[in-house]
């Protein structure tokens, strides 16, 4: 009997443990599935909130390197209203002198007008008020301008580059000018309709000039068609002749050579793709596909082009093409981890007078301001 009692007591026992073991179990299966459309849940919220906080964060580091950027163009800025250009024999601009000319302040000039951050307001304003008054008191009738301007005219004759780019300038800075240069430019044209790069009617040459042949026999240059038809752009006039022409040189590839006074494909790059977005001439758009195969299959693994103006323009020119992918992300990281102290990037040659030796300009001053239109429209997009 005491055996029969403690066998039941035992299978008692065991039931009840039984019973709590599955218990358990079926506690646990729905515990953990529960958790783990709460844990799945909350992760997705979690990730997109990191997500968010890392786009400020990052929003808000590239608004700090702008306003350091802003901030020393502003500190370098000539009483004259010039942004200074430097002149070297050697490509890597060693031993580069101060120079002056007109043409570099036209491309910082166009970068401060994209500016929207409101701590540099006004020094932006500022400098754009003193680069104006610049370019206009450098301009000669009938609306033209020189590379070096008019107080060194016996330097050379005005040419269509620093004219489009100077009236591109003007009227992105919002100036009431007329259409006298546009208009004048019409009579440097090849019978093809392709913009010559020198304005070099008699009236504009000196005969005891040495370089007065150069000037007289002219030249083509893809580039410098580049930017003549973005000024046009502005008061939209299109020159299909000009498009045609700069989207054969992007098929047939020979924009990789450079031209005459841009020996770098990525500042073909640069303007070809300026003119297609910001000046809105999307029959460029032929042209686009071959300079972005370029720029992806050039780009090094650290994220830039080999020197800091070349990654400035190279990050514009897939900006500029709406391109949006890694290469982007790690450009523009490499632009930021490449900011100096002070604000600058570095000096490296935007382009060259072919003379013998070849004169190298480039400046400080030019470099932070296509990195800084890189940042601007990174954020813009």
């Amino acid at each position: 009997m005491k055996s029969a009692t403690l066998l039941t007591t035992v299978l008692a026992v065991q039931l009840i443990l039984l019973t709590m073991a599955v218990s358990a179990v079926s506690y646990e299966s729905d515990f953990q599935k529960n958790n783990n459309e709460v844990d799945i849940g909350t992760l997705e919220h979690y990730e997109t909130d990191q997500v968010t906080k890392s786009k400020i964060i990052k929003s808000k580091i590239i608004d700090r390197r702008i306003e350091k950027g802003m901030n020393y163009l502003y500190e370098n800025q000539l009483p004259s209203g010039e942004f200074s250009t430097y002149i070297s024999y050697s490509p890597n601009m060693s031993g580069a002198k101060n120079f002056s000319v007109v043409f570099d302040t036209t491309f910082i000039l166009h970068t401060l007008n994209l500016a929207d951050n409101k701590k540099t307001e006004e020094i932006v304003n500022e400098m754009i008020t003193r680069a104006v008054v610049f370019l206009l008191d450098n301009r000669e009738p009938p609306g033209v301008w020189r590379h070096e301007g008019k107080y060194l005219a016996e330097l050379g004759p005005p040419d269509t580059d620093d004219t489009s780019m100077a009236f591109a300038a003007l009227v992105e800075s919002g100036v009431n000018i007329s259409d006298e240069s546009l208009n004048y430019m019409l009579n440097y044209r090849t019978p093809d309709g392709i913009f010559y790069t020198w304005i070099n009617s008699d009236e504009w040459l000196d005969p005891s000039n040495p370089y007065y042949e150069y000037y007289k026999m002219n030249d083509i240059d893809a580039n410098v068609n580049a930017d003549v038809i973005y000024a046009y752009s502005l008061r939209n006039i299109t020159h299909d002749e000009v498009v045609r022409y700069l989207n054969g040189i992007s098929e047939n590839k020979s924009f990789l050579n450079g031209t005459i006074y841009y020996p770098s494909p990525y500042v073909y790059a640069y303007l070809v793709t300026k003119a297609y977005s910001d000046g809105d001439i999307k029959e460029l758009k032929p042209s686009l596909n071959n300079i972005k195969d370029y720029l992806l299959s050039t780009q090094n693994k650290d994220g830039g082009w080999g020197n800091d103006l070349y990654t400035a323009l190279a990050s514009v020119s897939l900006i500029n093409m709406n391109y949006k992918g890694e290469a982007l992300e790690k450009a523009v990281e490499h632009i930021m981890d490449n900011q100096r102290k002070n604000g600058s990037w570095g000096t490296y040659s935007f382009y060259i007078a072919p003379s013998s030796p070849t004169i190298y300009y480039g400046s400080r001053e030019l470099t932070t301001s296509f990195s800084l239109e890189a940042l601007i429209k990174y954020k813009m997009r």
